[in-house]
């Protein structure tokens, strides 16, 4: 590795490099078994597919990058933000059906924006709302999907 001696911490472009390639090989494995199709006529793995291997050339470029001397060091991390982002999902997943997209979207806004400590509460509230806004916009009136908003108030 350029740049490093042992003993040194990867840069941190080697190591995201290194995770986009595995993230692309780990869906490339689990697509095997589902039919892409001929380019004439597309299959539904296709499209993953296609995605898997974009994601996979920019895992190279990155990584190629991160072979360039210079690079940042990988800083200490904690458990925090991975814990909060997968406890976000886990409290949308519970409270959707029975609080509503209106809570259960916000909470798990909120949650996910504690995973940083240089959050600003006002911007999380403003972007919570704005997109909870969007989602009810998206999902409930343009796509028509079954989500309930409110149902302890406005019913399923």
């Amino acid at each position: 590795m350029a740049g490093t001696s042992p003993g040194t911490r990867l840069a941190s472009d080697i190591v995201g490099g290194l995770l986009l390639i595995g993230v692309a090989a780990v869906a490339h494995v689990a697509l095997r078994d589902i039919d892409s199709g001929p380019t004439s006529s597309v299959g539904p793995a296709f499209m993953p597919n296609l995605v898997a291997g974009l994601i996979a050339a920019m895992g190279v470029l990155i990584l190629i990058l991160g072979l360039i001397p210079g690079g940042r060091r990988l800083e200490p991390w904690t458990l925090r933000g991975p814990i909060l982002v997968l406890g976000a999902v886990v409290a949308f997943a519970a409270t959707v059906r029975p609080l509503g997209l209106a809570v259960a979207g916000p909470l798990a806004m909120i949650l996910a924006a504690l995973a940083d400590r240089e959050t600003r509460p006002m911007e999380v509230m403003i972007f919570a709302a704005v997109m909870t806004g969007f989602c009810i916009l998206l999902f409930k009136v343009a796509l028509r999907l079954p989500i309930p908003l409110l149902p302890f108030i406005l019913g399923y």
